[in-house]
């Protein structure tokens, strides 16, 4: 069986090389395998690649990484109790200003 990891500490590794073309591929690759396992690696490069374009994509990479992992854990947990009762006043108050509008009709 094939290990998963293996083609992540592929991509972290090119990062390093010396050719930004591979430093820009690796980084989209990793961005596209969504591992917050990659996230220490592209926040080295958003410090410390001399290559401002690297840098930036890195940022936009680590950022999409996180922002999906934090998807994944809200979408697990559903919303909380205060959502559920914010969401239940507003549906009310929307029903209570139909009905009103109905009587006004």
């Amino acid at each position: 069986m094939d290990d998963p990891g293996v083609g992540l500490r592929t991509w972290i590794q090119k990062l390093g090389d010396a050719d930004p073309s591979v430093r820009k591929t690796s980084i989209k690759e990793l961005e596209l395998l969504g591992s917050t396992e990659a996230l220490p690696a592209l926040a080295d490069v958003f410090a410390t690649d001399p290559d401002p374009e690297i840098r930036t994509l890195a940022q936009w990479a680590g950022k999409s990484i996180y922002f999906r992992a934090i998807q994944r854990v809200l979408d697990r947990q559903g919303p909380s109790e205060e959502e559920r009762r914010r969401a239940a006043e507003i549906l009310a108050q929307a029903e209570s200003r139909k009905q009103q509008n109905k009587r006004k009709s």
